[in-house]
């Protein structure tokens, strides 16, 4: 058996990081490997290998380095390395982003999008976590002696036990300027120019028609973003409000489910995942176009119609950030009430 001396000298001196070399840019783990996100903002997603020998990050084969994942209860893993793992890109419901597929029949896996910062054992400042192999704790901390003492100098894995929670300071606007809620959990208020907080309201001259031959067509704001993709393998139309700040943005969108197609669900499973996924609540089940639909809602977050057809179903959603959710809620209305399909007209 190898000495696992080399892994603990590559931990204490802080071996050179995954991206630190030439990588292979890859969206999908190759085979006996899986994705796992990692503490390090420079490489936040590996690909851990799936032989039991290597679970514990410890005499890693050739072909592949030890790494710490974000799991504190199991963080060292053996992952592939000479590849960067990234994200796919991918159609999601609002509020959630496309990750590395856990599974390799599907190109990609949804998460949503959660305030917080990466976890990970969590040692003090100047100290570094070790692997434990068969003991009950997964790692012990140790110090390190590469590191400088000052606080600014040490790597941290995460929030201290000890670390009280930062409390926001009253804000109080100028005149002009209006309060509003950020996503950013440490600045939670942030005063804006009112001619700025948020573009108007479109009235019925603001309104277009959108027609795809055919397929269907709908009314949309004539100054929001369109973008067609329903010639890809799956057909989507994704609308945006430019809203000239950060955070999440006012969006619509039209998806096609097709059997067959990758990643494919039937419209059962769907509705499923809406609910136990992102905790939606069925709202009522009223046509569409004429046609039986599903209408789900997550509160102040996210609306979703589910329309059945025959051989797929489509899914038309509205997503907000919370404080202007019930502003641009008449734009979906506008959406559902106008909204024909069209097949097998040209």
């Amino acid at each position: 058996m190898r000495s696992g001396f080399p892994i603990i000298a590559c931990l204490l001196l802080s071996c050179l990081p995954l991206d630190a070399r030439a990588l292979r840019a890859i969206t999908r783990c190759p085979q006996g490997s899986r994705p796992a996100r990692t503490p390090d903002p420079r490489s936040p997603w590996v690909c851990i290998l799936l032989d039991e020998r290597y679970r514990k990050g410890i005499d890693c084969p050739a072909g592949s380095q030890p790494v710490t994942t974000s799991d504190a209860y199991d963080p060292f893993k053996c992952a592939v390395s000479d590849v960067r793992l990234s994200a796919p890109r991918g159609a999601c419901p609002p509020g959630h982003r496309p990750i590395p597929a856990s599974e390799a029949s599907r190109e990609y896996d949804c998460e949503k999008i959660e305030p917080g910062f990466a976890a990970g054992p969590q040692c003090p400042r100047g100290y570094r976590p070790l692997p434990t192999p068969n003991q009950m704790r997964a790692f012990r901390c140790e110090r390190d002696l590469s590191q400088s003492e000052e606080p600014a100098a040490a790597l941290d894995f995460g929030a201290s036990a000890s670390t009280q929670p930062r409390i926001p300071k009253p804000v109080r606007c100028p005149p002009g300027a209006e309060r509003r809620a950020t996503e950013n959990p440490f600045e939670p208020v942030e005063c804006v120019d009112k001619a700025k907080a948020a573009p108007k309201v479109p009235g019925n001259a603001d309104y277009r028609r959108y027609r795809l031959p055919g397929e269907l067509s709908f009314d949309y704001p004539k100054d929001w973003h369109l973008s067609d993709a329903w010639r890809d393998e799956t057909p989507s139309i994704y609308l945006q409000l430019d809203l000239l700040r950060d955070g999440r943005p006012v969006t619509l969108s039209i998806t096609r489910q097709r059997q067959g197609a990758s990643g494919y669900v039937d419209m059962k499973t769907a509705i499923w995942r809406e609910k136990d996924w992102h905790g939606a609540m069925e709202e009522a089940r009223t046509d569409v176009d004429g046609r039986p639909s599903a209408h789900l809602g997550v509160q102040k977050e996210s609306k979703t119609v589910f329309i059945r057809l025959s051989d797929s179903y489509l899914a038309l959603s509205y997503g907000a950030p919370s404080d202007l959710f019930d502003r641009y809620l008449p734009v979906y209305d506008r959406l559902l009430k106008t909204f024909k399909i069209e097949t097998g007209k040209k």
